[in-house]
């Protein structure tokens, strides 16, 4: 069979942007956003209809991405062609794209660039450095204005929008065609023809580029064989003390320490070429000579030989230092997957025991957060920050997360009441994490600093979250300090800022996964202080502690793995539970704003769970996120199936393997069948 989707048919383009500019508006305002309709349609058609042009066919670095909103309508609907050397999403890089003036008079094809790293800035700045970047561009395309592109970013989409006045600055060449005006399929085809080639040139100049450019981030390849014996110890002080200090023994390239020192990936080799863990990187120092130099952060854990921070017996002085901020096994996938950054790194030495392999991060690997504009590190290895906060709204939220408004209304109302803490429960791949960030996020209208995320295990403890004894060596001996957990090193970072009891500055702790820790013995005396925010309470170590009336708590907890019915009862009574169950309307609203088809994949994924709750409980199902692909085709759903579902669903069965009956893609999704 072929990838071809269900229901995939062309159409002329001439037709169709004239049928989305009539009557894209009116359903704007008289339709509700979601589901089958025209203008859903209509935008699938005409994806189908590029992706079937033969200069983008028969490009497979070539992808085509539309959309018309996230949860909600958008003022400015668009179509893409990305080239995935540049980039993989219209946030960032250089692509093609069609744009459609909120007015419906009229389309601009554009070469643009993406826009959501500048929108924190002031309005001037950011079109300053979209200019700067564009009279960059502009200059390897010059064949692109004899084929009638206007370079002067003169567009109009004649809306007051910002996000509508950033895609305008953004343009770097532009053709118009007006809604009475639009030419022949051959001459729409033509142009694009030639925004392509011209794109295609873009992307080769491109090719040689690591340093602060146009948005590809540059990550490590770094060989840590014992990373499963060290994991546990760095995980810890991260959660205790906010990083880890990494000492390596060899020097980084100097073309890319600018854009690495903005913080990076580091992905981990733990052997065989197998990348079997990522960290992200928050700050990294290098020595000035071969000597080395000791670590740079005294104030945290890190590598160390028999007490020597300075070198390693056995490879030398440790020459490159990195804050790790966060670190996580992941699935293991083969070095080769990655690219190579040109000129730093080949297929011989991308893995080397005395070098790092220089590679483009994966865009699944980047870390929330993680933007071109991160702040910049301090000489003592802290953070200068200068975020400013974001004026976000419910259809910002609702756009995110793709939850009704009502359901987000909710959560929103206990997190702003006298007890603001919840639990989002529910079964794998329901979003709970997102959910919980993106609520974080609308909270404290993005303000990084304000949202604390820490990732609960096994081994997890009141030490490292509340506070604890820690050994700290000095001139007479090695003394024991008392050292503050996670809660209250927020709550001092509240009091530094002057936030303390302010309504207007909330913060957020995220409890990813609470539940595979050990609640009651984490929590402690926390328990009595969630229930009673007026009062003050002696800890272990620390007298009269209170917590904060604005430090909120999202908890998380995976419904699989241990069920809500088995968390300690004072904790379930502090926590207010909401469940995040398998939502087909989710998914259909995702596959909606990109315009791909989606009943075939929800009326499997039905029949899957409602076999599963049958057989189990519907805490024992799978969730929606994990067909939220936007190269969702056959190919892709059994790979989905195959590397993620199944062994979660034998899992599941551990101990009836007779009871998955013969659950299989076939079944489940004939239209996708072999």
């Amino acid at each position: 069979m072929t990838d071809q989707l269900p229901g995939q048919k062309a159409q002329d383009l001439r037709g169709m942007l004239g049928t989305i500019l009539r009557t894209y508006q009116q359903a704007r305002s008289e339709v509700s956003f979601g589901g089958e309709n025209q203008v859903s349609e209509v935008f699938r058609e005409l994806r189908e209809a590029v992706e079937g042009i033969p200069t983008v066919a028969g490009n497979e670095h070539l992808k085509v991405v539309a959309s018309y909103g996230k949860g909600n309508w958008a003022t400015i609907p668009w179509l893409s062609v990305l080239d995935r050397r540049e980039t993989t999403t219209t946030q960032r890089g250089v692509y093609v794209v069609y744009l459609f003036s909120e007015a419906g008079d009229g389309v601009y094809l554009t070469l643009a660039q993406g826009v959501t790293e500048l929108e924190s800035l002031h309005r001037k700045e950011a079109v300053r450095q979209l200019n700067d970047r564009a009279d960059g561009v502009r200059a390897l395309i010059p064949s692109l204005a004899g084929a009638g592109f206007d370079f002067s970013a003169g567009i109009d989409l004649r809306s007051k929008g910002s996000k509508a006045r950033m895609y305008e600055a953004s343009t770097i060449a532009s053709k118009y065609y007006g809604v009475d005006e639009l030419p022949s399929d051959e001459s729409l085809i033509a142009d694009l023809d030639a925004a392509l080639r011209a794109y295609g040139a873009v992307v080769d100049a491109h090719k040689g580029r690591v340093a602060a450019g146009l948005e590809r981030r540059v990550a490590l390849v770094g060989t840590w064989g014992t990373i499963s014996r060290d994991f546990s110890s760095v995980r810890e002080s991260i959660d205790s003390n906010g990083g880890w200090a990494s000492g390596w023994t060899f020097r980084l390239r100097e073309g890319v320490r600018d854009q690495l020192s903005r913080g990076f990936t580091l992905y981990i080799n733990g052997g065989r070429r197998q990348i079997v863990a990522k960290a992200r990187v928050g700050a990294l120092r290098c020595a000035p000579s071969a000597d080395g130099m000791p670590n740079p952060w005294p104030s945290l854990p890190g590598t160390h030989d028999e007490g020597n921070r300075f070198n390693d017996s056995a490879n030398g002085a440790y020459k490159t230092w990195f804050k790790v901020e966060a670190i996580e096994f992941i699935d293991p996938f083969p070095v080769e997957e990655l690219e190579l950054v040109d000129g730093f790194s080949t297929s011989l030495n991308v893995v080397n025991q005395n070098a790092f392999g220089y590679v483009y991060e994966r865009l699944k690997d980047s870390y929330p957060g993680d933007d071109d504009g991160r702040d910049a590190a301090g000489a003592d290895g802290s953070t200068i920050s200068a975020e400013p906060e974001l004026d976000l709204d419910m259809s910002w939220l609702v756009a995110e997360t793709l939850l009704t408004e009502e359901a987000l209304g909710s959560m929103l109302d206990c997190l702003r009441g006298s007890q603001p803490q919840l639990i989002l429960a529910g079964p794998p791949g329901t979003s709970k994490t997102w959910v919980a960030q993106k609520l974080a996020t609308y909270l404290t209208n993005g303000r990084k600093d304000a949202v604390r995320l820490v990732q609960f295990h096994p081994s997890y403890t009141y030490e490292a979250f509340i506070e604890g004894l820690r050994p700290v060596a000095g001139p007479s001996g090695v003394s024991f300090d008392v050292t503050a957990g996670v809660v209250l090193q927020v709550v001092r970072d509240m009091h530094q800022a002057g936030h303390l009891n302010d309504p207007d500055h909330p913060y957020v702790i995220i409890m990813d996964e609470a539940n595979r820790a050990n609640l009651p013995r984490v929590m402690g005396e926390l328990l009595y202080l969630l229930e009673y925010r007026d009062q003050a309470i002696s800890l272990q170590l620390s007298k009269e502690f209170k917590l904060p009336s604005n430090l909120m708590f999202i908890a998380t907890m995976n419904t699989a793995d241990r069920s809500i019915r088995s968390i300690d009862a004072a904790m379930r009574r502090r926590f207010e539970i909401f469940e995040l169950a398998p939502d087909a309307e989710v998914l259909e609203r995702y596959f909606s704003s990109i315009a791909l088809p989606s009943a075939a994949v929800i009326e499997g994924l039905s029949r899957l769970n409602g076999h599963l709750t049958r057989d189990l409980d519907r805490h024992h199902t799978i969730g929606h996120s994990f067909f939220m692909r936007n190269d969702m085709s056959p190919k892709v759903l059994r790979e989905v199936w195959m590397r993620k579902l199944l062994p979660l669903i034998e899992e599941y069965y551990y101990d009836q393997p007779d009871g998955m009956g013969s659950l299989s893609v076939n079944q489940l999704w004939p239209d996708y069948a072999d």
